[in-house]
């Protein structure tokens, strides 16, 4: 029993810090990566203290074996909010969970010290250290399955309902067997399970990150079996350190430390290279796009200007009063497409640099010609006073015309676009709402991310280009969403002139 005991802590331990790696080597910024990698870091921290101190004795292993166990549940419920988009709301408890159990982590190293030699050690194993553990992890696990049943209720979507159920699987897998350790320490006759539900819910956790987008894209298997050959030379490193210092508590934490950020190097170093990959192939995306849409605004101009051009070759001498005037409105049919083309070029670089050159701007004229230009007719238009502001027209026009487009895409299947226009104050605020399908806790909190999309052919840069024009204007952009109901984005600025404004 033992035997197998000891195998499920290195299956547990290696299957942990696999998914601490694959975590932090997403490559995108999931909002799911830190607090999971610093969890399974944790877990694998403590299956491998817990092998260790059985393998090789010494004070120093349950030692570090009981403070991890400590830190285990804040983290485990900073995973559960943050998948659940609730880290906001439920501050409190979380405050509250990390007060008591970092408490218990620290009152663990601290009797090291206060107690004589053996005490400390003899007081990780009595009951008081187990129930302290259990009184506050009781109501900790609870809110941690309500927050993801409820968030099971409310998820629309067949991917997300697939994520939830592996979370609450692996929640609760993990937690009832690891809590069976916990549970023999008040003398209650519980086989020890822990190592073997860390391995299970490790697993499930993995299965979600390369098939479920847990962490908003599909970790490739060659990335995971690359990481897992990767960590078979830390856990050697991890068992070499734990041999040679098992009886010493201060060089075994440095040591640990040590290669544990060496670990953490190698992981953000792997990310960092999926990334820069993925950034480069999501910049040449909208490179395209933006090349297509610049050549469509150019393609009428030229048109006119090339036509212009054969004719007047054919013109090359005119002999008749007739044939002089075509020739002349020719020409000032040229000057004005080739100035025409000059300003589209002119307008793409101000917009990729921010550049603003400010006029008065009738703010309600603006959203109403981009909400036409996406057949969107019913524009209101609330408050006292003009809504006139000092803006720049074009990257305004532009900012705007990103949001409605992002909502018009939205409600392409069914469902409707409202564009308001109003005032608050000294504020003007152009209010755009859809009724589509709206979005989760964890995209709304990486909506306004560069390169970020929730759509195939998406660019990701709508909202992101919006924010930057707004915040260039002195405004801002916010956003409201929730799945199932749709998605409301307000683009506020001040409605008075703008302090030393170019014009």
């Amino acid at each position: 029993m033992s035997e197998a005991r000891d195998v499920m802590a290195l299956l547990a331990a290696i299957g942990t810090l696999t998914l601490a790696i694959t975590a932090l080597a997403s490559a995108r910024r999931s909002p799911m990566s830190r607090p999971l990698a610093a969890l399974c870091f944790v877990l694998f921290g403590w299956n491998f203290s817990t092998l260790g101190a059985r393998a090789f004795g010494g004070d120093a292993l349950p030692v570090l074996d009981s403070v991890l166990t400590a830190l285990s549940p804040p983290l485990v419920l900073e995973v559960v909010s943050t998948f659940v988009g609730r880290t906001g709301r439920h501050r409190a408890a979380r405050v509250a969970a990390w007060l008591w159990f970092g408490g218990l982590a620290v009152a663990t190293v601290g009797a090291q010290v206060v107690l004589p030699r053996g005490a400390g050690t003899a007081w990780l194993y009595a009951p008081t250290w187990a129930a302290s553990f259990l009184v506050a992890w009781a109501p900790t696990l609870a809110l941690q399955c309500v927050l993801l049943v409820r968030h099971l209720g409310a998820a629309t979507e067949p991917s997300e309902k697939a994520r939830t159920r592996t979370m609450l699987a692996a929640l609760a897998i993990g937690a009832t067997f690891s809590t069976s350790d916990v549970v023999h320490g008040v003398g209650l006759p519980m086989p020890y399970l822990g190592s073997l539900g860390t391995l299970l819910a490790a697993a499930l956790l993995a299965s979600s990150a390369l098939r479920l987008g847990l962490f908003d894209e599909n970790v490739p298997a060659r990335t995971a079996v690359y990481v897992a050959a990767m960590v078979g030379s830390f856990v050697v490193a991890y068992l070499v350190l734990f041999r040679v210092f098992a009886q010493r508590v201060a060089p075994l934490a440095i040591g640990s430390t040590i290669v544990t950020l060496l670990v953490v190097a190698v992981a953000r170093e792997l990310g960092a290279a999926r990334t820069a990959a993925k950034q480069r192939a999501e910049q040449l995306i909208v490179l395209g796009r933006f090349s297509a849409q610049m050549s469509h605004d150019l393609k009428s101009p030229l048109t006119a200007l090339l036509g212009a051009a054969q004719v007047l070759d054919g013109l090359a001498d005119p002999q008749t009063d007739a044939e002089r005037r075509t020739a002349r409105e020719l020409l000032a049919l040229t000057v004005a497409q080739a100035r025409r083309i000059s300003v589209i070029v002119e307008r793409y670089d101000r917009m990729g640099r921010i550049e603003l050159r400010t006029t008065l701007v009738h703010l309600d004229e603006v959203a109403r010609d981009v909400a036409r230009a996406h057949g969107i007719d019913a524009i209101t238009t609330e408050g006292d006073g003009a809504l006139e502001c000092d803006a720049d027209r074009d990257l305004l026009e532009s900012a705007i015309d990103n949001v409605v487009r992002n909502a018009a895409e939205a409600t392409r299947e069914g469902g409707d676009v409202r564009v308001e226009v109003s005032r608050r104050g000294a504020r003007l605020v152009v209010r755009v709402t859809d009724t589509g399908p709206g979005m989760d806790a964890r995209r709304r909190d990486r909506a306004f991310d560069d390169f970020f999309t929730t759509k195939e052919t998406g660019s990701g840069l709508g909202l992101a280009f919006a924010r930057r024009v707004m915040l260039a204007h002195g405004g801002d952009v916010t956003l409201e969403s929730a799945v199932g109901v749709g998605t409301t984005v307000e683009l506020t600025l001040p409605s008075q002139p703008l302090t030393g404004a170019t014009g």
